[in-house]
């Protein structure tokens, strides 16, 4: 049975979503416990109070940032994929509709 281009296709774009969430709810709440670390330190006496989208604002655009690189690596390591097999299995290739079989 040969692979698909258009199945690797369909299953790199599910996989550079999924990377992308992952990625992007990783980094936030990274800045969220940076957040709730930087209100305990100054509930403390230890520094200054901070809002929330003091850093919350740059933590989300790291975190957009960071999936869509991570997404974008791998939507492109599928299309490559995709596209180095489409040219080494001829069974995978679009007929030429000019191209007539005898």
């Amino acid at each position: 049975m040969a692979v698909r281009p258009r199945a690797i296709l369909v299953a790199t774009a599910l996989g550079a979503l999924a990377v992308f969430a992952v990625v992007q709810d990783r980094v936030t709440a990274d800045g969220a416990r940076r957040y709730v670390a930087l209100q305990r330190d100054a509930i403390a006496g230890r520094g200054h109070p901070v809002t929330v989208d003091e850093i919350m604002r740059p933590a989300i655009d790291r975190s957009v940032r960071q999936g869509l690189l991570w997404g974008g690596a791998v939507l492109v390591a599928g299309v490559g994929l995709a596209i180095a097999i489409g040219r080494t299995n001829p069974e995978s290739r679009i007929p030429d509709p000019e191209r007539r079989r005898p």
